[in-house]
């Protein structure tokens, strides 16, 4: 018996239902590389809308990997306030509004990465699924920094130099996604680069966390596989 955030599920006389959540961090990872996919093409023709449908899909995601607990629930309020007030934002596009919706959504991307890290812990061993909960937390680590990168530029409109000119007035989510994961990667490739104090010590602690979490994550990988060996 398996319970779900809203249900509960019998496995045992669903096959369907169970090899879903049997692969359900393979099926949120999917969720997440579609809705990247999709920002493409949306975040220059519909910049206003693109952050809205990234946040249905991984609140879609989410769901999927909801349970019962306190934090799945505070992650769901967190979540659906972000969407809404990302909604709001495409009729009103007050910068206040703006500004608090990339907050929830950063909060929302936290939250999660928390829940993932503390069932990456606690468990025993590492199937495939569960390698896939590892790689969901380095594309929302990302995900995060982009939105706190977001943040800088909402303050300060010169504080990330990009080739896009209009990045200050309406930040361009590829770009500042781009951004994030060269720089968590620690690739670096130079053509968005920080400019103001606060952007450059933003950088400078996602290439470190960067670097820290794959260590962590391929330690805790061995030792998962030989200590079951």
């Amino acid at each position: 018996m398996l319970r779900q955030l809203f249900f509960d599920v019998d496995l045992s006389t669903r096959p369907v239902l169970r090899a879903v959540f049997n692969y359900k961090y393979s099926i949120t990872l999917g969720l997440i590389l579609l809705a990247h996919i999709l920002l493409v093409p949306l975040a220059s023709e519909a910049v206003l809308f693109a952050p809205f449908i990234l946040l249905c899909l991984y609140l879609a995601g989410f769901l999927l990997m909801a349970d019962r607990s306190r934090l799945c629930r505070v992650i769901l309020a967190v979540g659906l306030t972000a969407l809404l007030l990302t909604g709001a934002n495409i009729f009103l596009g007050h910068p206040v509004l703006l500004a608090t919706a990339v907050c929830c959504h950063a909060a929302f991307l936290g939250l999660l990465i928390a829940l993932l890290l503390g069932r990456l812990l606690h468990v025993h061993k590492m199937p495939f699924d569960t390698v896939m909960a590892g790689v969901i937390i380095f594309l929302l680590m990302a995900g995060l920094w982009s939105q706190l990168y977001g943040l800088i530029l909402l303050y300060d409109p010169l504080a990330i130099h990009a080739p896009e000119s209009n990045l200050g007035q309406h930040p361009y989510f590829v770009t500042l996604y781009y951004f994030s994961v060269t720089t968590l990667t620690t690739a670096g490739l130079g053509d968005v680069t920080p400019v103001s104090n606060i952007a450059r010590m933003l950088t400078a602690y996602e290439s470190l966390l960067g670097q820290v979490y794959l260590v962590v994550f391929i330690a805790l990988l061995m030792g998962r596989h030989f200590a079951n060996r």
